[in-house]
């Protein structure tokens, strides 16, 4: 009926335009004058009258199917139409396309699509990189340093730098070295007395001023590859567990900024350590980088690539050979970035895991469900906020007596229907 009324209505819409344009021919029924003012009286009225019955007649959306009683909500009512019941609720079938959400979530996208690794040694060290990077080292024994970036992106790039440094940890220590070389003329200008002053000196304000600590000339000359980070945000810090006995402070940042007019965002892991005359360093600093909004993307790949850096046990034996007594406690021999891979990685997932929870809870604010939580099961239930407030009232009618709002650390479990699982 619906369609024979929509079929009249375009009819009568068509007529009604060829007809104020050349009334007889849509008027050749009527006897007499045939004008335009008939023309609009006549299917002018029938198009509002057959548009008003189109309206009246057409099939309004089921969204959620209903719950047949209070006493068995596991069913669904096989008809859309079906009267709804006296407790009021109203069930659901939870859509294919949010299910799938889950199933691709950017984490296990990240953790598939990795990028394609090789191997790179300089005699050294050694490193396995994406293919087609290009890899800088600089420094020796306990300033040794390695960088790998994307030629193509330089944002995307993993570093590692052993005595990062130095920086001013004392405004006091700085102003001595000013003094000395201003009250002599003509004397040695320390190479690093233009350092920026980092006090106090966290993990955090070192990174915040690793930029104007990367442009100094006599780092510039070191390692002239190093990226000099400007504009640092702090997104989010924690401190490093089981950190050296000697280190000021140690954290694991994430971390926005700016590198060469690009925005980037990136996971830095930072030890900083003090002298006796007060100059600082950092004696671990460690990046994974990417243009922003990759970074989650990235992260995996750039983790193995991190936990693959090699130092040759040769290379150390020599260094400590030669005297290089600070080497010991700095480089070790085989993967010695791995624990600190691990603690990025660690970060990484619990991040991702409290965006899907928020995500999800989102979703379901937006569709008007919520979810239950079985702990004898560990099932999770999708169900309308009306359902939980049912059951409530009435949970000793259901078998299911303790079922209870879903926590936190649950959100990342797909969710079942709980009209066919709660009973």
């Amino acid at each position: 009926m619906e369609f024979l009324f929509f079929i009249i209505f375009f009819i009568s819409v068509i007529c009604l335009i060829v007809g104020l344009i050349k009334p007889h021919l849509v008027l050749g029924f009527l006897r007499g004058d045939k004008t335009r003012k008939k023309v609009i009286l006549v299917f002018g009225t029938l198009s509002i009258m057959f548009f008003i019955l189109c309206g009246l007649t057409a099939e309004s959306p089921v969204p959620f199917e209903g719950y047949e009683s209070k006493k068995d909500v596991s069913k669904i009512s096989p008809e859309p139409e079906k009267e709804q019941k006296a407790d009021g609720l109203e069930g659901y079938e939870p859509s294919k396309t949010k299910t799938e959400v889950y199933a691709i979530s950017i984490g296990e996208v990240a953790k598939t699509e990795l990028l394609q690794l090789t191997s790179w040694s300089d005699g050294a060290t050694s490193i396995n990189a994406p293919v087609a990077w290009h890899i800088y080292t600089g420094g020796q024994c306990a300033t040794k340093s390695i960088l790998a970036r994307d030629p193509y992106s330089e944002l995307k790039q993993v570093f590692y730098f052993s005595e990062a440094g130095p920086v001013y940890a004392s405004q006091q220590r700085r102003q001595i070295d000013w003094q000395n070389y201003n009250m002599i003329p003509g004397s040695y200008k320390l190479p690093y007395l233009d350092s920026p002053l980092v006090e106090p000196l966290t993990a955090e304000n070192f990174l915040k001023n690793f930029g104007a600590l990367a442009s100094m000339p006599f780092f510039q000359k070191a390692f002239p590859q190093v990226p000099i980070m400007t504009d640092v945000k702090i997104v989010n810090k924690e401190e490093i567990a089981n950190k050296p006995a000697y280190a000021t402070d140690g954290k694991l940042i994430r971390a926005e900024f700016e590198q060469n007019g690009k925005l980037g965002e990136g996971y830095f892991y930072i030890i900083t350590v003090k002298d006796a005359i007060g100059l600082g360093y950092g004696a671990m600093f460690i990046g994974i980088t990417a243009p922003k909004g990759l970074l989650d993307l990235i992260t995996p790949s750039l983790k193995k690539s991190l936990e693959s850096y090699t130092v040759n046990q040769q290379y150390i034996n020599n260094c400590i050979q030669a005297q290089n007594k600070a080497v010991a406690g700095i480089l070790k021999a085989g993967r010695i970035l791995s624990e600190s891979s691990d603690t990025i990685m660690n970060v990484w997932e619990n991040k991702l895991k409290s965006e899907e929870r928020m995500s999800a809870k989102q979703s379901d604010a937006t569709l008007g469900l919520s979810r239950l939580y079985n702990p004898n099961t560990d099932e999770v239930y999708e169900v309308t906020p009306e359902f939980y407030d049912f059951y409530q009232v009435h949970k000793d009618e259901f078998e299911m007596s303790d079922l209870e709002q879903l926590p936190d650390d649950k959100w990342e479990e797909a969710p079942l229907n709980g009209a066919e699982h709660i009973y």
